[in-house]
């Protein structure tokens, strides 16, 4: 008998299936690197993996454009509902605008999100509901916006007032011990000019 070798149609067959995961990801705009078979090693920065997974991120947004109107319906019949049965907490009137807002479906970088959002507040570029929005789309343990807001204000003023408060004290103190000398040096002064005037 001759020996077969099938080793050559074997590799055949592993590359076509790889031919075939790829053309997948590129019609349906999926991409290599949402699927998860995308070697790590082939991507040189987090820049290249942004790019890589744009076709995904246009794919996503078009698909949550076509259903933006269909959940605002949705948050208005509830409004409704809440208001023709009179639930607590609801006022009566016209309905608020209100949207849904999606977290990123991409993982982010938080530590370089966090040194974005401190560098622009601190150069007043960015307000800070502004900040405190970007670390809440950065999936950081923050339940509301505007009392965590509230919260970083209400801490500012209360350091600002410790600091007020220690500012005066340690004025009042400098004050009590420039009068404390400013005295002793008229005593001295006056000491001195006695024995002058009874020789005289």
């Amino acid at each position: 008998m001759d020996a077969l070798d099938t080793s050559p149609q074997l590799a055949e067959l592993r590359a076509r299936v790889d031919h075939l995961l790829e053309r997948i990801a590129a019609n349906s705009r999926v991409t290599a690197a949402g699927l998860g078979t995308l070697d790590a090693t082939e991507v040189p920065s987090g820049y290249a993996l942004k790019l890589a997974l744009g076709p995904l991120d246009a794919l996503i947004g078009m698909m949550r454009l076509a259903r933006e109107h269909k959940y605002r319906l949705l948050f208005k019949m509830v409004q409704r509902l809440y208001q023709a049965g009179k639930a607590e907490g609801w006022t009566a009137g016209e309905t608020l605008p209100a949207r849904l807002a999606w977290a990123p479906h991409t993982p982010t970088d938080r530590a370089a999100v966090l040194e974005e959002v401190v560098t622009a507040y601190g150069a007043g570029v960015l307000s800070l509901e502004t900040a405190v929005s970007m670390l809440l789309e950065a999936r950081y343990p923050i339940k509301d916006a505007s009392q965590e807001v509230e919260r970083i204000r209400a801490k500012a003023e209360q350091e600002a007032a410790v600091r007020m408060a220690e500012a005066a004290a340690r004025r009042g103190r400098d004050d009590e011990e420039e009068d404390e000398g400013g005295g002793t040096g008229r005593l001295r002064q006056t000491g001195e000019r006695e024995p002058a005037e009874a020789g005289r």
